[in-house]
């Protein structure tokens, strides 16, 4: 069952959050009223602090190639390691289980699901969700 859940959730999260925050939104325009004028300044509000978040996350000065290479592409790099991991660990519990009780062993293997499963969901469930919301990749 954790095994299952680590697997789902984290694909589950995404479209929970954007449900949760487009209710409040109908509600907040249903009760309160705002105005197109007023909608179009949060708009602009959220458009700003989006850009300072980028801005923020802009490196200072002139780094090196690989540097920026590398901060692109970390989080693959994250998800191929613990992908990696998990099928190390699944491989030492199906051949290598030497005396290893009942109890290591489904931890052991729930562990390796989890590490594989929740890359895979970070990658592809991210791109399900905007595929099924009609936006860019």
């Amino acid at each position: 069952m954790g095994s299952l859940l680590a697997l789902l959730l984290p694909s589950l999260i995404p479209s929970a959050l954007d449900a949760v925050k487009s209710l409040f939104g109908a509600a907040q325009r249903k009760w309160l009223g705002l105005t197109v004028e007023q909608e179009i300044e949060i708009d602009k509000a959220a458009i700003e602090r989006l850009k300072a978040l980028a801005e923020l996350d802009n490196p200072s000065g002139n780094p090196s190639q690989w540097v920026v290479d590398l901060r692109a592409s970390f989080r693959y790099i994250a998800a191929f390691v613990s992908i990696m991991a998990g099928i190390g660990i699944g491989y030492s519990v199906m051949f290598v289980h030497n005396g290893w009780s009942e109890e290591m062993l489904a931890f052991l293997f729930s562990t390796a699901i989890d590490l594989i499963g929740i890359p895979f969901s970070f990658i592809f469930g991210e791109r399900l969700w905007k595929g099924m919301k009609g936006q860019p990749k």
